[in-house]
């Protein structure tokens, strides 16, 4: 059975943008690493050797690849489409992001909607936002929407009416402030759910009512060592139930979930993940999936 109300089942088919179309030329790299909050100025040859691994592993699972087309009024940021939709078993959810720098994005997945014959539910608009690195579905019946500095009340008020007929539970997550209105903090740097009883977290940024919510529903946690956090360690990609994709480097978070029973495949993003900070969830936009 099919449903797109699941960040855990077995991955279908999947939408990507190409870091050679996200990163076209060196000289918007150089023009808008630092203006983006990007660790790092990103290596373009690096960086798309790097994602072409990426789509070697992802094929390796079966899963059908497809790609947003480069666009010349989007940033370095748009490598990363989770953000810009949300899926449901209704129809996709297009988003206003939380990231002036980033408006554009949502139409161009508009366009790639419309010419796939893909239903659109909705739209979030302003002066809502909602990205979609900030929304997590826990199983299909259950979604967690935070509520942060890229997800503010009157979009989280916009999605809960999207969903209503579709979800038995809606969790609302405040975030706290950390780094900043100006960083890529998303509820899903605190969790990704590897199967419907397991997810990896990062606990110290965890708000205590969602973290019990996760134990009272019997998650196992895989949580995440402070020296692993900002390499990505919490950002994990469910390609099946229990299987998954990370970036290498991790090695204490990887062996946790080997020895909660979960499957690892690990590919290098120095320059896709860690210095742009979204790790293969964010580069991720699956458009299909099993119910897990």
């Amino acid at each position: 059975m099919t449903t797109m109300q699941t960040d855990s089942g077995k991955i279908k088919r999947i939408l990507l943008k190409h870091a050679k179309d996200a990163f076209r030329d060196k000289q918007q790299i150089e023009k808008e690493w630092q203006a983006l909050n990007f660790l790092g100025k990103p290596d373009r040859d690096n960086a798309i050797r790097e994602y072409d691994l990426f789509c070697e592993l992802l094929s390796k699972f079966g899963i059908e690849l497809t790609f947003l087309p480069s666009s010349e009024d989007t940033t370095l940021d748009s490598l990363y489409p989770r953000d810009n939709a949300l899926a449901t078993d209704k129809g996709m959810i297009l988003c206003t992001m939380g990231k002036d720098n980033r408006q554009s994005e949502p139409q161009h997945h508009k366009r790639f909607y419309q010419q796939q014959n893909l239903t659109v539910l909705g739209e979030i608009t302003a002066p809502g936002s909602v990205e979609g690195g900030d929304v997590t579905w826990l199983n299909n019946n259950v979604i967690a929407v935070a509520n942060g500095y890229r997800t503010n009340p009157a979009g989280i008020s916009q999605l809960r009416e999207m969903v209503s007929s579709s979800v038995n539970d809606f969790i609302e997550v405040p975030l706290p402030h950390f780094r900043g209105p100006s960083d890529v903090f998303h509820l899903m740097s605190i969790i990704s759910p590897i199967a419907d009883d397991l997810a990896v977290v990062y606990s110290p940024l965890m708000p205590v009512p969602f973290r019990n919510y996760l134990l009272d529903s019997g998650y196992r946690l895989v949580e995440v060592p402070e020296e692993e956090y900002d390499s990505q360690g919490c950002n994990v990609l469910a390609v099946a139930p229990g299987v998954c994709v990370a970036v290498e480097g991790n090695p204490i978070t990887r062996q946790r979930l080997l020895d909660a029973g979960a499957e690892v495949h690990t590919f290098s993003g120095k320059d896709i993940c860690e210095k742009g900070c979204g790790g293969p969830t964010c580069l991720t936009r699956p458009l299909e999936r099993e119910k897990s």
